[in-house]
């Protein structure tokens, strides 16, 4: 196992609500020697690409490689709790450099790029809701995909043409949606979040109850690629997030934590002790095969890496919650040929 880097963590606090979920996760306070670690048969060149130390997600690279619109929060403890209105859209025009133009003023977050790379849609919110927007980072403004909320709440988009999936709550429960980029046709397929469609074929991956699946949408057939594990002995319970297909199709990027639930003795006083409840969490990426085959864990240590995202060339990037700040990085995978 190759170091990338020796580092210090302190608490990374969920900001996941229904409209963040899949985001950084919980952590707990660490040694100052922990590190984040890489099999380098699988992945290689691992490399920092901001370094203003704001917290990020919703990574996206554009179709064409270049560029990266991702959010980005006016926060710079990784401990601090961030909400969703706290969020913004940033474009990086060149996807190596750390340069930064804010795309969105407004509070925003989840973009995903139409295939010019030029266009793209995102998540705006206001009026106390979420809705769907489209835009230019030419500056074409901003025109309205939903005016109003589908459900509770639309967030985390996927665009290919001009066919939009997305994530509504429905009665406290995460549906998924597919509308078109004008707003109709509007149709409900079920249950589950994060959907991603598959570059050329029509389905999609997404998550539901905690697992990676496939739903065929000539049929409506829901596969399950990758079970989520659930280890009752050791009250642990994995969560999947964030997956997509490969640019081929051939393969599917996402990340994968697990909730712990470890009882804790605390003295507060003398003779006197306390029991409670303590979750942790760490988010790392992994790799399978289409078909939920050869699965690989590409990043380990105690951090937390999450919001990967396809580049070009076998590359990918994410974020990481490294070197006590919260930025995105960028890697080549080695595992494919």
């Amino acid at each position: 196992m190759a170091k990338v880097t020796v580092i210090k963590t302190f608490p990374v606090v969920a900001f996941c609500a229904a409209l963040l979920a899949g985001c950084g996760t919980t952590g707990q306070a660490a040694s100052t020697a922990d590190i984040i670690t890489y099999d380098s048969s699988s992945l290689s060149n691992v490399t920092r690409v901001t370094d203003n130390h704001f917290r990020k997600d919703a990574v996206r690279v554009s179709p064409d490689g270049s560029k990266i619109l991702y959010c980005e929060a006016n926060v710079t403890n990784v401990g601090a709790s961030v909400s969703f209105d706290q969020f913004s859209v940033m474009l990086l025009r060149d996807a190596n450099l750390p340069s930064k133009t804010p795309i969105v003023t407004d509070p925003s977050f989840g973009p995903v790029w139409y295939d010019d790379s030029a266009g793209f849609v995102y998540v705006v919110y206001e009026g106390g809701s979420s809705k769907l927007v489209k835009s230019n980072i030419a500056g074409g403004g901003k025109t309205y995909v939903t005016r109003n909320s589908i459900g509770d709440y639309d967030s985390r988009p996927s665009l290919k043409g001009r066919d939009i999936l997305c994530e509504t709550g429905i009665n406290g429960v995460r549906n998924l949606v597919r509308l078109k980029d004008d707003g109709t046709e509007v149709t409900i397929l079920g249950k589950g979040d994060s959907p991603s469609w598959h570059p050329t074929e029509n389905k999609f991956v997404f998550i539901q109850d905690g697992s990676v699946c496939e739903m065929d949408m000539g049929n409506n057939q829901v596969t399950q690629i990758y079970s989520a594990a659930t280890d009752k002995n050791r009250n642990i319970i994995e969560i999947c997030s964030q997956p997509s297909y490969s640019r081929d199709g051939a393969y599917i990027l996402f990340a994968k934590g697990a909730n712990t639930f470890i009882t804790a003795t605390t003295k507060t006083s003398k003779n006197i002790f306390t029991r409670s409840r303590v979750e942790t969490q760490r988010q790392h990426l992994f790799l399978m095969n289409a078909n939920g085959t050869g699965l690989t864990q590409l990043t380990s240590g105690n951090v937390d890496v999450f919001s990967p995202s396809w580049g070009i060339d076998n590359e990918i990037f994410f974020v990481a919650n490294v070197q006590n700040a919260t930025e995105i990085w960028k890697a080549r995978l080695s595992v494919i040929n």
